[in-house]
């Protein structure tokens, strides 16, 4: 097996190379496609306020420097976007300069079901360097992120629910000189600084009646809030930036969070 990654590797950078990121023609904004699973999706006003991460990501980059696509399903793992063909039209439209955000690791958990499982060593990764060497022979740039931090808790401890999928991310971003955005790291760090009872309020854990699209309300410590989706685009704006990315000019001032507040997101 560690054979076969390594050829599957021969088209990516190594970590002894690295990779050149690519630019737009001039004149031309490049797009951000942003794939993954329902913790990054769009969401309609039915479903309110259930809203993904990237679902906020346009409100901090400026469209005329960068502009957002974002294509993330609902349910979907690293192997089903791919075998039910979200994959390909985002392959299509790529163009030169373009930037991929790729997130999967919620589903890919889901060992009974083979649609979507995948293992961290071997198959997720395998998937992943699919979506690296592709975006790459269209001249675009991918971006690795690992999977938000549930709001899982062992009393005031953060507790890690996705096991070896952030670490095999990782692994493969060293490996394949592909940048890196740890959202893991970054949310835990964040539910972490605003412990239990904020924290829950950055997901859709809603009372009955108070919500006309939940009239029974809806536990549910995966899925974001508004307010949650915004701290958690402002991670990945900060993390541009930070980083030194080479769209990081299209992050709007103002992109970091404060966690000082009462809610633990800006006002």
């Amino acid at each position: 097996m560690a054979l076969l990654i390594a050829l599957a590797l021969a088209g990516c950078a190594t970590s002894g190379e690295r990779a050149a990121f690519t630019r737009p023609e001039p004149g031309r904004i490049p797009v951000l496609y942003v794939i993954g699973d329902s913790t990054a999706a769009a969401y309609p006003p039915a479903r309110y306020p259930l809203q993904g991460w990237a679902q906020a990501l346009p409100v901090y980059l400026d469209s005329e420097r960068i502009q957002v696509e974002n294509r993330a399903i609902s349910g979907r793992s690293a192997k089903s976007f791919l075998d039910e063909g979200a994959w390909e039209p985002v392959r299509a439209a790529l163009q030169p300069g373009d930037v991929v955000f790729i997130q999967f690791g919620h589903n890919d958990q889901k060992r009974d079901d083979p649609k979507r499982h995948t293992d961290p060593d071997t198959t997720y990764r395998e998937y992943l360097i699919r979506y690296i060497k592709e975006s790459r022979a269209a001249g675009a740039n991918p971006v690795l992120l690992t999977s938000i931090h549930r709001n899982a808790w062992s009393g005031n401890q953060l507790r890690d629910s996705h096991g070896a999928y952030p670490e095999a991310v990782r692994a493969l971003a060293r490996d394949a000189d592909v940048p890196l955005i740890d959202l893991h790291a970054r949310t835990g760090r964040l539910f972490s600084a605003l412990g239990p009872e904020r924290a829950t309020r950055l997901f859709i854990n809603l009372p009955p009646g108070l919500y006309p699209n939940y009239p029974e309300g809806k536990p549910d410590n995966t899925h974001l809030t508004p307010q949650g989706a915004h701290a958690i685009s402002q991670l990945a704006a900060r993390a541009m930036v930070e980083q030194g990315l080479p769209w990081r000019h299209a992050v709007k001032p103002g992109y970091a969070i404060t966690i000082t507040n009462d809610s633990g997101f800006p006002k």
